[in-house]
């Protein structure tokens, strides 16, 4: 499929839009309704807990970019920033052993948690015995089980023993893509992490701490004046839950909110109208999909996943419903990354020759309209979440074509909590209660994709939620893990779009371009391909 939306570096801002000044403004400068070192921003999903160990939800990530502390973050381009970390470990700065298998980490002095007790190399040896303790319900150990022994030389330094080498570990230990935070020992020392009341309220080690969740409603953070890089600009950050994309634009152009985050396509010409604010459009390393789940009866037929593929004209969907917004490519790893293939095959839209694969397999047309075979019918469930207009349009697109096939697709909507909930917690896509479900992942800025697809990462074990296990594929990915050299890794990563390209356990609709649109008295905003909020203390109006 042909690249159509093309960008000149790791994370370029394709559009900057500001609208004419049309509202009061104060002596001050600001507008009227602007609150002075208030940022008020809102997003459709709502909260399963606040601690980043627990949850898969992006949001959660936004918000602990502003309370939790890592080791590393990432800019606008999309690079790894030190932050509790001084140096990233490299064989070159002898912080990587020769034989790949330790890994040393530089922890900054000075750092103390939201309580003004002391962050150590303390800490961090017990937030990775936490995430190895088989009673913690983190969602997977990929990475952190080759993990043998964490040594605390000092207060300040933290070597990682590891089985073997780990390429991506930059994915993995302590960096916001990696989900877990690092957790303070003196306050969770002896607890249930899984149930402690530290999930709701998590004490962490950013520029802001958190005051109050209002469930359904809202999270209210506060500037942290004892943060190690100085007070932040800012002095409260408020969250709002609000979960209907046309309410959400409303709340923008009232001024309830200051910014919108995550614009779907099908508003972003609207929002960019909106007076006295600016909107952001870049690149991101994140895809969108529909996923099938392979381990159903008739989806673990290869033929018919091929078929359904053939079925789904993503080029129109990106036109109709996408707005022409995203790159198109038939791969998950990133436009943006070393890893990429830009020849990575796909099934071009033909309802006759998916009708025609399917009833080559067996599959024939009944009075009703539908395929059946071997007693079973060619009808399917389709999983996705609610307050979210651009995916109903596309399920009724998809509807559509699959009747023309012969197959019939019914179509559940849940709240986004429960539709990504935890498996422990029953959630729809990770207990696999689907045919088919759409959504986004972000991958990781090393492109190791072994926790989303390896046979050992299916769920409850991973967030492989389609079941999905091809023992080439893991192959290739152990062997690209194996090895910290660039080029033999690429050669892997080749392998792997291929064989997903074949496989099909999911149809890539696009890598995402991200819309954000704010208030144009705010500063400092600079969203990249990993994250929106990676400097949450320079954002100022």
């Amino acid at each position: 499929m042909t690249n159509v939306v093309r960008c000149l570096g790791m994370a370029v801002v394709v559009a900057v839009v500001a609208a004419c000044a049309s509202g009061g403004v104060t002596h001050s400068g600001r507008h009227q309704w602007t609150v002075p070192g208030t940022f008020r921003w809102a997003d459709g999903e709502d909260i399963d807990n606040l601690n980043p160990m627990l949850s898969t939800e992006t949001l959660v990530s936004d918000l602990s970019s502003f309370t939790m502390g890592y080791f590393f973050m990432f800019d606008e381009r999309g690079n790894a920033v030190p932050s509790l970390c001084l140096k990233l470990p490299t064989k070159a700065n002898h912080l990587i052993s020769p034989d790949g298998k330790s890994l040393t980490f530089k922890l900054r002095h000075g750092v103390v948690w939201h309580d003004g007790q002391p962050f150590t190399s303390a800490d961090v040896a017990f937030t990775v015995k936490t995430i190895l303790d088989p009673k913690t319900n983190v969602l997977s150990r990929e990475g952190w089980d080759l993990v043998t022994g964490v040594d605390t030389a000092d207060r300040y330094t933290v070597v990682f023993h590891l089985k073997k080498p780990f390429a991506a570990f930059i994915n993995r230990f302590f960096t916001p893509v990696g989900n877990p935070a690092i957790l303070p020992k003196h306050l969770l020392e002896g607890q249930d992490i899984n149930h402690a009341a530290y999930n709701g309220l998590p004490v962490g080690l950013g520029p802001f701490k958190y005051v109050r969740w209002s469930r359904g409603s809202e999270v209210v953070m506060e500037a942290f004046p004892g943060w190690w890089g100085g007070p932040p600009k800012l002095k409260r950050v408020v969250f709002k839950v609000i979960p209907d994309a046309n309410t959400m634009m409303t709340a923008l152009q009232t001024h309830e909110i200051d910014a919108y985050v995550r614009v779907p396509n099908n508003q972003y010409l609207q929002v960019q109208q909106i007076p006295n604010t600016r909107s952001l459009s870049f690149d991101t390393i994140s895809y969108g999909h529909i996923d099938f789940n392979v381990t159903g009866p008739v989806l673990s037929d290869l033929q018919v996943r091929q078929a359904l593929a053939r079925a789904i004209d993503v080029r129109l969907m990106w036109a109709k419903v996408d707005h022409r917004s995203g790159f198109l490519s038939c791969s998950p790893i990133s436009h943006l990354s070393w890893a990429y293939d830009s020849h990575t095959r796909c099934y071009p839209f033909d309802l006759k020759a998916a009708a025609a694969q399917l009833q080559n397999d067996g599959w024939s047309m009944g009075a009703d309209g539908l395929r059946h075979k071997n007693g079973r019918t060619l009808r399917f469930d389709f999983a996705g979440n609610t307050g979210n207009p651009g995916l109903d349009s596309r399920v009724l697109l998809i509807q559509q074509w699959f009747k023309q096939i012969g197959a019939g697709l019914e179509y559940f909507r849940y709240p986004t909590d429960k539709l990504f909930a935890s498996y422990a917690a029953g959630g729809v896509v990770a207990t696999r209660h689907y045919d088919l479900a759409s959504y986004a992942w972000s991958l990781p800025p090393d492109p190791d994709m072994t926790n989303l697809i390896a046979c050992s990462s299916i769920s409850p074990k991973g967030q492989n939620y389609m079941g999905y296990c091809n023992r080439a594929v893991d192959a290739e990915l152990e062997d690209a893990l194996r090895n910290y050299d660039q080029p033999a890794r690429k050669a892997d990563y080749i392998g792997v779009q291929e064989h997903l390209a074949h496989d099909v356990p999911f149809v890539v609709l696009s890598q995402r371009t991200e819309h954000l649109s704010y208030n144009d008295d705010f500063r400092g905003i600079k969203p990249g391909p990993v994250m929106d909020f990676w400097n949450p203390q320079d954002i100022s109006n």
